[in-house]
């Protein structure tokens, strides 16, 4: 049987491409992640784009849009696993407030952890807060979308604080209230830490923030009526 001309072509080019492990999409998604990060940190995020990101990570680019439909996404949702990664021990610290007297303390336990956190990957949070990257207006509304998400995260679990503190009718509004400004102070630490790390700690800053913050909901801190 006569075989077709383009076959040996076709099999020299399989030969010469090695073709990566067949994963899924949500298998695939913390490896391109990773992969995106160290070319953001590289290249900023203008710079670099998805085609990149798919020979860096081995892949074709419909493997990597089949994961993320643009990089506006896709450098949300690495914002957002650094961004939980540095909650998660400030959100336990806050609700573990609603078993301890002393606020002050638990404040500073939690901005201290924000601020470790920090340190272990700074450049994801200088390109977020300190404009590194050049992200664009997509990225902002994505950026935006998560921090309303922390405000949330963060009201609620300054709720259980609260209770029996202000009245029942005033629990949601000073809940919001605590989450805004909560996170709010945590960013202005975060970006104090980039700008001038040699002038801070995690431990310094974070004694500085707690102090800051536990004084200013004093005012909140009073029996229910």
């Amino acid at each position: 049987m006569k075989k077709s001309v383009s076959e040996p072509i076709a099999t020299a080019r399989q030969a010469r491409r090695p073709r990566a492990a067949h994963l899924g999409p949500e298998r695939r998604r913390p490896q391109i992640l990773d992969v995106a990060f160290e070319l953001f940190v590289q290249r900023g995020y203008r710079a670099t784009s998805m085609d990149e990101i798919a020979r860096a990570a081995g892949v074709t680019k419909p493997v990597v849009y089949a994961c993320f439909p643009s990089k506006a996404e896709l450098f949300g949702e690495l914002l957002d696993r650094e961004e939980r990664r540095m909650l998660t021990q400030f959100g336990v610290a806050l609700a573990a407030a609603a078993r301890l007297d002393d606020v002050e303390a638990t404040l500073t336990t939690g901005f201290t952890s924000m601020l470790r956190a920090v340190t272990d990957t700074p450049e994801a949070y200088r390109i977020a807060l300190l404009g590194g990257g050049g992200a664009d207006a997509m990225v902002d509304i994505r950026v935006r979308r998560g921090r309303e998400q922390q405000v949330a995260a963060m009201a609620a679990a300054a709720r259980p604080w609260l209770e029996g503190r202000v009245p029942p009718q005033g629990v949601d509004s000073a809940a919001r209230f605590v989450g805004q400004t909560l996170l709010g102070i945590g960013e202005a630490g975060v970006r104090m830490l980039l700008a001038a790390p040699e002038q801070w700690t995690p431990e310094t800053l974070g004694r500085t923030l707690g102090r800051l913050a536990a004084r200013g909901y004093e005012g909140l801190a009073r029996p229910a009526e």
